[in-house]
């Protein structure tokens, strides 16, 4: 057994609580290694007095409970177990693993393995068990329960909709626009809808903020803004705002008042002066490359960056965050550039948003692994960009306006999607931002060269996986794009009976109608790399689903997993009954949701 490959980390995302009594435990062992992993848990805390002295105490080892551990991924180069640990009254544990296989068996603790066929004493010996000291109720991650069953739609507004014309790209869009469509959003199946900078600015995207407490005049008023919120609400949608607070624009009074000032400012220090013995408009010169005097959003002048370890900054930026939500009730905050805010402001930052309210749902723009933000003081979720660079790979055969061919094999698509799952705890795959493509990405459609079959793949895959979906503005409608991805939305076209349209609302009614969509209990079956074809299992309290992907330009027949053979499913998106016998085949880009539900009996 390779014990260089086992990994296990306490207090992290292969050790967390999940509620008062109960803790989630993770551990990764070399790829075929273990056939068996058990828990051992215990209380710390149970001493009792010797049998042969009373004034001794010793270690009650028959209240060591024994959890059986379930294998939920397996990665390029790892096997995933995970186990819940719970029942733990006074919420607190020490545990530790007896991992086995047809010749060897050993205890992994947090100290040092022991061989158990030489030592099977050593099971017992708890100073070798990994610790969970207290399960403490404010640490607990918790985010709003309703994001589980949200289904985003990202607008970009100054291209989504002008109230005055039906016509695509005669005007930039407006709010009063967004309103008279919030009904087309509606009928799509949408219930959230994240908005991209709205507040005044000098750029199209409103990126570079002057005033983060008005509206921009190309978008409305404050006042229109309300009413957006409030007709949303009506029709059960909820809203996310973006918050610009890594930097603001360029003709931000703030700035404005140090470029004019400098030292004297009573703003300098809100902004990051590279050499202070310069004027910050000054260009410095380092390795003999020139730069600006002050820090910003990557080289971008027209962005200086906020120094929100400055206590003014800081209650400047957490006053506009409370107002939006106090004042006009948004649902929601997209945090830009979330990383390369401290992880000191993003703490309090949440502590004074969720005491106005709970549920408030926050999002960070983090394009990587992203643990340290969402330990439940910070981040609700991030937008899962890894989720859908998954996708792009195995879907996708364009890049950067070049053809290519698919990156990934059916096996490593598999392999990263397992790997990503176990990136983070369950509660919080239920809430990540799970998208396709965004104003940052190329449209999906041209990641796959215009081939709707293939795109209508990407979208069967993110409505059956656990996360809140997210759909960019048009891409419902086939809308493409590679560097030119904020194009205005084609508002003929909507008026068609789009394929590509219908199909995702039937996909949205199908996870709003099965749990076993958004459950994170997946089990891959099939990864083909000659056919293409994925099949994974989806199951929650009371049924089962299977998803086949087809991932292939041909026709091809496959063998079925023993589990799905001579059985009869329901396909729940075509409404039809299908028997299946060892194998099947599948016509190109085909795929089919099968549900097979406990209370059922289809045998």
């Amino acid at each position: 057994m390779n014990f260089a490959a086992v990994i296990h980390e306490p207090k992290s995302k292969m050790s967390y609580s999940y509620d008062e009594k109960t803790i989630h435990v993770r551990i990764k062992v070399g790829k075929n290694d273990a056939q068996r992993i058990r828990i051992r848990a215990v209380d710390p805390f149970n001493w009792i007095p010797s049998k042969e002295d009373s004034e001794k105490y010793v270690f009650d080892t028959n209240t060591i409970v024994e959890i059986p551990m379930a294998k939920e991924c397996e990665t390029e180069y790892h096997d995933v177990w995970f186990a819940s640990v719970e029942e733990f009254v006074w919420s607190r544990i020490r545990y530790g693993f007896v991992i086995e296989n047809e010749t060897e068996k050993y205890f992994y603790g947090s100290n040092h393995v022991v061989d158990l066929k030489n030592n099977a004493e050593e099971e017992n010996n708890i100073w070798n068990y990994y610790n969970f000291p207290y399960i403490n109720t404010e640490d607990i991650y918790q985010a709003p329960k309703w994001v589980e069953d949200t289904i985003w739609y990202q607008i970009f507004p100054y291209s989504f909709s002008n109230e005055n014309t039906e016509s695509s790209g005669e005007s930039h869009g407006t709010l009063k626009g967004i309103i008279k469509k919030l009904d087309y959003i509606k009928e799509i199946g949408i219930n959230g809808i994240y908005f991209t900078p709205i507040f005044l600015a000098g750029s199209e995207h409103k990126y570079d903020t002057i005033d983060y407490k008005q509206i921009d005049p190309d978008f409305g008023t404050n006042e229109e803004f309300a009413e957006l919120v409030e007709e949303a609400h009506k029709r059960g949608i909820r809203i996310m705002l973006d918050a610009v607070f890594n930097h603001c624009g360029n003709k931000h009074p703030f700035w404005q008042d140090v470029l004019k000032k400098g030292k004297k400012s009573e703003y300098y220090d809100c902004f990051y002066i590279v050499d202070d013995t310069k004027e910050p408009n000054e260009l410095i010169e380092i390795n003999g490359v020139k730069f600006n005097n002050f820090k910003t959003f990557g080289y971008v002048a027209q962005m200086p960056k906020w120094n929100t370890g400055n206590q003014k900054v800081r209650e400047y930026l957490l006053n506009v965050a409370t107002y939006w939500i106090e004042k006009y009730h948004i649902d929601g905050w997209r945090l830009d550039v979330a990383n390369e805010v401290s992880h000191d402001f993003w703490r309090v930052f949440r502590k004074r948003v969720k005491d106005i309210d709970p549920n408030l749902y926050i999002l960070g723009e983090n394009w990587d692994n992203s643990m340290p933000w969402l330990g439940g003081d910070q981040f609700d979720s991030v937008m899962n960009y890894e989720f859908m660079n998954q996708i792009w790979n195995f879907i996708g055969t364009c890049e950067l306006g070049k053809e290519r061919k698919k990156s990934f094999t059916a096996q490593q698509f598999k392999n990263g999607m397992s790997e990503l799952i176990s990136f983070y705890p369950k509660p919080v795959q239920k809430v990540m931002f799970n998208l396709l493509d965004s104003h940052d990405t190329a449209r999906i459609m041209s990641i796959c060269r215009g081939n709707i079959k293939a795109v209508m793949l990407a979208y069967v895959i993110q409505m059956t996986f656990a996360g809140s979906p997210s759909i960019y503005y048009g891409s419902e409608l086939g809308l493409d794009g590679m560097e030119e991805n904020r194009k205005f939305m084609p508002w003929d076209i909507a008026k068609t009976d789009h394929e590509l349209k219908r199909h995702i609302q039937k996909l949205i009614q199908i996870r709003k109608t099965n749990s076993c969509c958004k459950s994170t209990n997946i089990h891959w079956l099939t990864a083909d790399n000659v056919t293409g074809t994925v099949i994974y299992k989806k199951s929650s309290k009371n049924s089962k689903m299977y998803v086949v992907i087809h991932n292939n330009e041909k026709e091809e027949e496959i063998i079925l997993p023993d589990e799905m053979r001579n059985k009869i499913f329901k396909e729940i998106y075509r409404e039809e009954k299908i028997e299946t016998t060892e194998n099947l085949i599948l016509k190109p880009y085909e795929f089919l949701i099968l549900s097979k539900s406990h209370m059922q009996n289809y045998d």
